[in-house]
């Protein structure tokens, strides 16, 4: 198991790094890094947890996830490639060197905010899309007053979203964060099949009772409520983009049982499936 510290990789001394991905899927184990992490999704879509939040991410999405917050994009099963434009900053290095003037000074708020990500759904016609997209070939100068274009972009956009409920600080024990990423994933990869507590217990190497304390601390939600929180942000999808009939797509979703699904699906998404699908079915 890969361990959770993710490592920027840096070939120099410069203050930010621009990094292209271009692959058949995102990096799929939840991490942190102290960087500070502005991405745009170019291609691909999936499943989208920063710190206590679990939804989708789609193409022109742009992201915020500051220093040390857990995340991950986990791509679909799809033959769409995952594509991302991103740039990685310590924060560090704005505040001391350039937040102290009043210019910038309005950026403080978003990267408070960053702490808890930040998510702006951007428009295909957006001017700032395509200055990313050339990002890779500007000059260094450039790219940094692009960066600063786009926080100043994103604090003055009302349609940006902080994400997670919860602000995250570096880790003091490494090791439960290691414990957390093969819950996620064991979860992410197995949430259609039927999973008790003693099952997830095991993978995190704990009693039941012990896990139970664990999980809500770091999550502060119980392991029930984060599995149908996964299990309906992946029914969510397949009612959108699918015609199967809605038992089956409950049944492959893991639930067995109709009014535990519709339930379920109200509490979280605040509407019964069948409303879900008049508003948002493609």
């Amino acid at each position: 198991m890969k361990p959770l510290l993710f490592r920027v990789p840096s070939v120099d001394q410069r203050s930010f790094r621009v990094q292209i991905d271009d692959g058949p899927t995102f990096y799929a184990q939840l991490h942190f890094h102290p960087e500070v992490q502005l991405t745009l999704i170019e291609r691909g879509e999936g499943t989208l947890i920063a710190g206590d939040r679990i939804d989708r991410f789609q193409p022109l999405d742009l992201l915020l996830f500051g220093s040390n917050l857990p995340h991950v994009l986990r791509s679909s099963d799809s033959h769409e490639r995952a594509t991302s434009t991103t740039m990685f900053f310590m924060n560090d290095s704005l505040e001391q060197h350039w937040l102290e003037f009043p210019e910038v000074s309005h950026l403080r708020q978003l990267l408070s905010e960053a702490k808890q990500g930040v998510r702006l759904r951007c428009q295909e016609n957006d001017p700032i899309i395509d200055e990313f997209r050339q990002l890779s070939q500007q000059r260094p100068f450039h790219q940094f007053l692009f960066l600063l274009k786009v926080l100043d972009k994103l604090v003055n956009e009302e349609g940006r979203e902080v994400l997670s409920r919860t602000a995250y600080e570096r880790p003091s024990r490494p090791d439960d964060h290691y414990r957390l990423e093969r819950v996620f994933s064991y979860l992410l990869q197995n949430y259609a099949s039927s999973i008790s507590l003693e099952d997830v217990a095991n993978v995190a190497n704990l009693t039941p009772g012990a896990f139970c304390r664990f999980f809500r601390q770091h999550t502060r939600k119980t392991f029930s409520h984060l599995l149908n929180e996964i299990r309906i942000e992946n029914a969510c999808r397949l009612l959108r983009e699918s015609k199967d009939p809605m038992s089956q797509i409950a049944e492959s979703c893991g639930y067995t049982n109709m009014s535990n699904f519709n339930r379920q699906f109200k509490e979280i998404v605040g509407m019964p499936p069948s409303q879900y699908i008049r508003t948002y079915r493609m």
